[in-house]
């Protein structure tokens, strides 16, 4: 076991200290995989942000499938913002941690906020949703984008 000053040390060195998992009940004595997942105590809510008509890309539904347990939230800690045709951003609410889907959605985003929202928030650029599925090097960046937004909500679970 690691004390929580080496904790702070190497969390400051940009190290990601990953502990082994335990096992989990049985989904016939729990439920759902949904039931496994604690709810934080402060939780922040996850605000992804993506193009008109990302969400039903049967290529991308794994991916969205599996967010939630990137995170260890729960699915219902997930709100969307889907931009319209336009791109532009409607039903736009404030949040603090962002995954944007794309560069044209940052920019999107980037018009909504005010520049102390935006210093405040914790925000994750990705590839253009259409490269993530086919290129390692997108996915990659994938998983480095989404590290930073998994130690925010984090944070406020502990």
């Amino acid at each position: 076991m690691i004390d929580a000053t080496r904790l702070r040390l190497l969390e400051a060195m940009g190290v990601d200290v990953y502990a082994l998992r335990t096992r989990a009940p049985s989904p016939a004595a729990v439920g759902t995989h949904e039931a496994n997942i604690v709810p934080a105590r402060n939780s922040l809510r996850l605000t992804i942000v993506c193009a008109h008509g990302v969400r039903a890309d049967a290529r991308l539904a794994r991916l969205f499938k599996h967010l939630p347990q990137a995170f260890g939230i729960s699915s219902a800690a997930i709100d969307w913002i889907e931009a319209d045709a336009n791109d532009e951003l409607v039903d736009f609410a404030d949040a603090q941690v962002y995954l944007v889907l794309g560069a044209a959605m940052a920019r999107a985003l980037g018009a909504q906020l005010s520049t102390m929202q935006q210093n405040t928030a914790t925000i994750a650029v990705t590839a253009d949703p259409a490269r993530l599925p086919g290129i390692a090097a997108d996915k990659r960046a994938l998983w480095q984008a989404l590290k930073p937004l998994a130690r925010r909500l984090r944070e406020t679970a502990g």
